[in-house]
This record gives C-alpha cells, sequence and structure tokens, in this order.
C-alpha cells in the first residue's frame, strides 16, 4: 500500500482524495495546507458547490482530518519541505 501526502487542499486536493477515497492500494497519510484549519477543510471536503456533497463523515481534530474514523495528519506548514510528511509515513 502506497502512503500519499497532499500538499494544497484545495478544489483538486479535495477532489482527488475523493476520488481514491479506498481505493485498496492507496491510504492517505498527511494533508497540508495553508488556507485553513483541519476543521474548515472538513467541510469543504463533504460540501462542494459543483460536485454535491460526498457521502462519506469527515471531522477536523487538533492536528488532523479524520474521514470515516480514519485519521489523516493535518498541517499548514508555508513551505512544504517543512511539512511532517516523514512523521506521517508518506511515501
Amino acid at each position: 500500500m502506497t502512503r500519499v501526502g497532499i500538499n494544497g487542499f484545495g478544489r483538486i486536493g479535495r477532489l482527488a482524495l475523493r476520488a481514491a477515497w479506498g481505493w485498496p492500494e492507496l491510504s492517505f497519510a498527511h494533508v497540508n495546507e495553508l488556507g485553513g484549519d483541519a476543521a474548515t477543510a472538513a467541510h469543504l471536503l463533504v460540501f462542494d458547490s459543483v460536485h454535491g456533497r460526498w457521502s462519506r463523515s469527515a471531522e477536523g481534530e487538533e492536528g488532523a482530518l479524520a474521514v470515516d474514523g480514519t485519521s489523516i495528519g493535518y498541517s499548514g506548514a508555508a513551505d512544504p519541505g517543512e511539512a511532517p510528511w516523514g512523521e506521517a509515513g508518506v511515501d
């Protein structure tokens, strides 16, 4: 299984996670997003004005985004090199 990290959780980052969620060969390990906290990211992940509501649950936690109970690390590093990719086990 490949552990994926997403740098930038705008519409494309969110839709990539939505599209690949549940693929058996991928596991989402970390998201780095400069534009908001995990609670905001969770809300935007579930509610998309163009693509509609996602059927999964998502919640923001301290330093994590929880999707269907699965915790994904979350940070807001301005420099992507400073995000904790290694600590999160991103491949």
